[in-house]
């Protein structure tokens, strides 16, 4: 999750200094070329998604869990683990990361509240006050 979320927080600084006019295709071999802001939201919400309810009702953090997918007191109680499974999102190693993996509820915060093409703005901080 560090290293992800200084990928995802570097593409927003690089994005701010070049702008939309510089697009690099995005997934590598498909053609398509997206600004650096799209890739950095894009990845954003790929490790938001570990967490969040997929439309299946499940979480990919859970794995195959039944108790914490399924059990009401234990559903909506979200572990933040040391590693991720590659393939299927999976926590892995440690459930209490609240540290570093911690950051992703700045990614699930938004980048609506937290413009990056702002100069005056820190990083993860939002202009309510």
């Amino acid at each position: 999750m560090p290293v992800n979320f200084m990928l995802v927080e570097s593409l927003y600084g690089f994005y701010h200094y070049y702008g939309d006019d510089f697009r690099v295709e995005y997934p590598t071999g498909s053609g398509v070329k997206l600004s650096l802001r799209e890739i950095a939201d894009e990845l954003s919400a790929r490790l938001t998604r570990l967490f969040l309810r997929a439309p299946d009702e499940r979480r990919p953090v859970f794995g195959d869990s039944p108790l914490q997918q399924d059990d009401p007191n234990f559903r909506d109680y979200i572990l933040f683990y040391e590693y991720f499974n590659g393939d299927t999102g999976q926590g892995l190693g440690a459930s209490h990361q609240t540290g570093w993996t911690g950051l992703v509820a700045l990614l699930l915060h938004g980048r609506e509240a937290a413009d990056p093409t702002r100069v005056d703005m820190p990083t993860g901080a939002d202009d309510s006050g």
